[in-house]
């Protein structure tokens, strides 16, 4: 897609719970307007709420990891802006890692996309 958007939704503070997630801009669909990326607080508070460690999380979006150091992937998605490790999420990752905490469900998505 050629269309920009914005890098992070500043000043977000992380949820506290997972069904927070449902009413935050991070969790609509891509193709939604409001749509914005999460900021690395909330993939950090997800990974967290979630209760999985970095070597899950890698596994389940598939990206490398090392058993003892963890994934540098998953460091950097959440490293604070600030940092120069700091990288965006994927939204493929987000969306995946949002249907496996259980915020957003498939038969919902395939619902709104043709809401879009």
């Amino acid at each position: 897609m050629s269309e920009q958007r914005g890098a992070y939704n500043v000043g977000a503070s992380a949820p506290a719970a997972l069904v927070a997630f449902k009413s935050r801009r991070c969790a609509l669909l891509y193709a939604h307007p409001d749509y914005e990326p999460p900021t690395p607080d909330e993939v950090d508070a997800l990974i967290k709420l979630a209760g999985w460690s970095q070597n899950d999380t890698a596994k389940l979006v598939g990206v490398t990891y090392n058993p003892k150091k963890g994934s540098s992937t998953i460091r950097k998605w959440r490293a604070p802006k600030s940092s120069t490790d700091c990288r965006a999420i994927p939204y493929s990752a987000w969306r995946l890692l949002l249907l496996y905490a259980g915020v957003v469900s498939i038969d919902d998505d395939l619902m709104k996309m043709h809401q879009v």
